[in-house]
């Protein structure tokens, strides 16, 4: 009896092996595999690439810092961000090979990216955003896989590693895709005005003064877009030298040109207060800059117009003719 009921314990902790062994395998090889997507040592890296059909970037390291194309200095804190989320992917999930439709979704909005140490590939992927989803396929792999970055499960990886050169200059002021915007308010001397935008890309104008031939307007879609496109890549020259106080308090001698208002779905908030920028006592206003005291920065910016005079447009230029 005794050997019999040896016999069955020993039969059960076999089969109660099996099944775990059967379930804990595809985690296993999940975990195993993480070190197809992620990134192993990132202080090894002296050198990125990063190419979609519509952009290229090279970021190089000398010395302690990057540079954009080997030689403008670039944004550091963006160019850790994108080494830290690549050192920390794991896989979620794998690409089922027949799900025709993500595949394609793939393959439209593919963007490369290689992580090298002299001429050595540390990591090579393609990453593209396939509802709402992050999909890479490793360099000479058969397989694509869903990822996540370990302890940052809201972080946008499509703009932590953007292949646009704008993201990692340095100076960047404001960074959002128009798909993140919730607000833009215009301020200009006689109209204000707003634009707001819903989690689906609905778009509401509403105007703000007293101004009563602008009620009940309905505002040109492709115009307000293009205006929320403006704001991905906004930069400042320099800081002025400029207290904002000495702007802000100098009453009407120098009245804001504009003041500029845009908030973003995660909770951003940006605030410009546009100035005319003289170089000496009784110049006229420079055609090409402008003084903007941005938030609560207690020193004026410098910013160039190419940035500011598409954001500082009328009302009548989002309502015109269809």
């Amino acid at each position: 009896m005794s050997r019999r009921r040896t016999l069955i314990l020993i039969v059960s902790l076999l089969a109660v092996l099996a099944v775990w062994v059967g379930i804990g395998k595809p985690w296993s090889t999940m975990s195993n595999e993480n070190h197809k997507v992620a990134l192993k040592d990132r202080s090894a890296v002296d050198r990125i690439v990063l190419r979609d059909a519509y952009d290229s970037t090279e970021l190089v390291r000398v010395g302690d810092k990057w540079l954009l194309f080997g030689e403008e200095e670039g944004n550091q804190t963006a160019v850790e961000n994108l080494l830290i989320a690549a050192s920390r992917l794991e896989i979620s999930a794998v690409l089922a090979s027949g799900d025709d439709e993500e595949a394609e979704g793939e393959r439209l909005a593919r963007r490369e990216i290689t992580c090298y140490r002299g001429k050595s590939e540390l990591l090579s992927f393609s990453f593209s955003t396939v509802s709402a989803k992050y999909l890479i396929r490793p360099s000479k792999s058969d397989k694509a896989y869903y990822v996540r970055v370990s302890g940052y499960p809201d972080l946008d990886l499509d703009k932590v590693f953007s292949s646009a050169s704008n993201h990692y200059r340095e100076h960047l002021l404001i960074d959002l895709l128009p798909s993140e915007i919730s607000l833009i308010q215009i301020q200009l001397p006689g109209e204000s005005f707003r634009f707001l935008q819903d989690s689906i890309g609905n778009i509401l104008t509403e105007v703000l003064d007293e101004t009563e031939q602008f009620e009940g307007v309905e505002s040109r879609d492709l115009a307000v877009r293009l205006l929320l496109s403006y704001f991905t890549s906004i930069r400042f020259e320099k800081k002025s030298g400029v207290a904002s106080d000495s702007l802000a308090n100098s009453g009407s001698a120098t009245l804001p040109m504009a003041t500029l208002q845009v908030h973003s779905f995660s909770g951003e908030k940006h605030k410009l207060r546009v100035y005319p920028f003289f170089e000496a006592p009784g110049d006229e206003p420079h055609l090409f800059k402008a003084l903007v005291i941005y938030n609560q920065e207690p020193e004026a910016l410098l910013i160039n117009y190419i940035y500011l005079d598409v954001l500082m447009r009328g009302l009548p230029h989002y309502i015109g003719e269809k």
